[in-house]
């Protein structure tokens, strides 16, 4: 049940049976009766974020609800102020995390949601009730990383991770599904891929790029018969993140390698213009291109603490050429209740879209951001001050969970 203040509400609870298994959703809002839920001691993480892309300012999370005896997972959909409209529990426990929220480009704006949990992938319509894939069948047998719609209209998806079998076929860690779930394409030799990004104007037509654990580590492919390009080759350690740049032939990728982040030319040659100096001391986890249309500056969040021997804590905003910008000051960043900085737990980053362009959501597993709480996922303006309008509500099954409701807060 969720909390909407002096607001009266109703509760709505649907179920329906995903190839996975069965999911209720709980839905609040309207009018009517009922005591208001108690505010409970619980810890929030986010593990995906993304925003509805439908005009009103909401975002679709992943979410780990830690009570002092459960910890729960969900996708839950939050107003532009951060109070929960819906929520559809996963499962319980770490082998249901959500991994990754991705919101179709063809008009419905479903929302696809991958992860640890049984098969890998489901759908939601935009109001969080299920959208069955009907061909999805017994779906992954592994961990899905990353779901990235289609760029061309089709209505297909792009879908990365740790899989090695998907509806009983033998595939590689790369596929391309229709919007049914029935397989379209097989990148035969991707293993164990983070991250998926789809060419930019001026790249290879018809190009996708991945980044992954394991060789290749960095790699492009055709879509068109899902083979490997040769003619690109970067020889790195693991890369988490792949960011082609529109309008360029350059691509950010990110991730544990020396510098831990580059910019690359469409042929896979390092783009000195972009200096990283000694780059960032721990891993990049995503890299994020600046919403203003104008700058061309990039964040990079990751389990950092220095950026070219300058402090920065778990998340930087970097111009075209590399230099930090002294604008975007984070403070003492992202930490926890016992004064411990959880930067690797920063996994999940979204560009605010719709309304309310320029803004950041960064979400993990802390409780503060520069001092202030942030229960597991916070609004960032443009100069890296907390946007103290979005204040996270929740409901658990014990009661409602708040930025005041962190455990040892008080």
């Amino acid at each position: 049940m969720t909390l909407f203040k002096s607001k009266p509400f109703r509760r709505l609870l649907l179920c329906g049976a995903f190839a996975t298994g069965v999911f209720c959703i709980v839905a609040s809002g309207g009018s009517g009766g009922g005591s208001q839920p108690p505010a409970i001691s619980c810890r929030l993480e986010t593990s995906a974020i993304a925003p509805a892309a439908d005009g009103s300012g909401d975002i679709w999370i992943g979410l780990v609800t830690k009570l002092s005896n459960s910890e729960d997972n969900s996708v839950t959909r939050l107003n532009a102020s951060g109070v929960e409209r819906f929520k559809i529990p996963v499962g319980a426990g770490p082998g249901n995390f959500v991994r990754t929220l991705a919101v179709a480009t063809d008009g419905t704006r479903d929302v696809y949601v991958g992860g640890d949990f049984s098969g890998g992938i489901f759908r939601l319509d935009k109001d969080g009730l299920p959208n069955p894939l009907s061909a999805v069948g017994s779906g992954f047998n592994s961990s899905v990383a990353k779901i990235t719609p289609a760029a061309d209209g089709s209505g297909d998806i792009y879908v990365s991770g740790y899989f090695s079998e998907y509806n009983g076929a033998t595939v590689a860690g790369l596929v391309r599904l229709d919007n049914t779930g029935a397989l379209v394409t097989n990148f035969a030799g991707a293993q164990a891929v983070q991250d998926v990004a789809l060419a930019g104007p001026k790249f290879l037509p018809g190009s996708v790029y991945s980044g992954g654990y394991v060789y290749p580590r960095i790699a492009r492919w055709f879509s068109i018969g899902g083979t490997i390009d040769n003619n690109f080759f970067t020889a790195l350690g693991p890369v988490f993140t792949v960011v082609p740049v529109d309008g360029t032939d350059t691509l950010y990728i990110g991730g544990s390698f020396s510098t831990r982040m580059l910019r690359l030319f469409d042929i896979g040659t390092t783009d000195l213009d972009f200096d990283v100096g000694s780059g960032f001391n721990e891993v990049v986890w995503k890299i994020l291109r600046a919403d203003d249309s104008t700058s061309g500056d990039v964040y990079a969040v990751g389990g950092f603490t220095t950026y070219d021997g300058l402090q920065a804590n778990g998340l930087v905003r970097l111009h075209a050429d590399g230099s930090p910008d002294v604008d975007f000051v984070t403070g003492s960043g992202f930490t926890s209740t016992d004064g411990s900085t959880p930067f690797n737990e920063i996994a999940s980053a979204a560009l605010v879209a719709d309304d309310r362009s320029g803004d950041l959501y960064v979400g993990g597993d802390f409780s503060f951001y520069n001092g202030a709480a942030s229960n597991g996922i916070a609004r960032l303006n443009v100069d890296g001050s907390l946007d103290t309008s979005f204040a996270v509500q929740v409901s658990s099954a014990d009661g409602t969970c708040s930025n005041e409701t962190i455990p040892g807060l008080n």
